[in-house]
């Protein structure tokens, strides 16, 4: 019991000002009528164009994944459509099911740091894509800083212009 009281008299303060918080919002959900806020009560600025205006959203990430190789190819991704090969000269992303438009963009960026000579410091490496939206596929080249072939762990965005957004004027 002492220690109960104890904690209520150190937390007072943090317990009032909670339920205070909770006091207001339950009188507000409980006191206003259902659809009584609307364009009128919305101050100018309160709500962006973002949330408002498709055409304003530049852009939308479509898929993502976060892929590492460890003797085999370990993929977080946005779904599980996904899938990576090794091909000759690097890996290819395919979505088994899912196609993006033309005019989408696939976003790679290396993760895996190399040693410099000597194996003090290390630098990035860099990987070369070509990107098949259409038909879902995805080649990655990684490369070490001496340009030679090198698996490498990559993360990954496909990124879609949003309807309305290229619009001119």
């Amino acid at each position: 019991m002492r220690a109960i009281l104890t904690h209520l008299r150190s937390n007072a303060v943090a317990y009032i000002a909670l339920f205070t918080a909770l006091g207001g919002t339950s009188y507000a959900a409980f006191s206003l009528p259902a659809g009584s806020v609307g364009d009128r009560q919305i101050q100018n600025h309160a709500i962006g164009a973002v949330k408002l205006n498709p055409g304003s959203i530049a852009a939308s990430i479509r898929a993502w994944a976060d892929v590492t190789w460890d003797g085999a190819w370990r993929v977080r991704a946005s779904s599980g459509d996904i899938r990576i090969t090794r091909i000759a000269l690097g890996e290819v992303v395919s979505w088994r099911h899912t196609r993006f438009a033309r005019n989408c963009m696939a976003s790679v960026t290396p993760e895996r740091n190399f040693l410099v000579s000597g194996g003090s410091s290390s630098e990035e490496g860099y990987v070369t894509t070509s990107f098949d939206g259409p038909n879902g596929r995805l080649e990655i080249d990684g490369m070490a800083p001496s340009g030679a072939r090198q698996v490498q762990d990559f993360a990954l965005l496909i990124v879609c212009p949003s309807p309305g957004s290229q619009k001119v004027g």
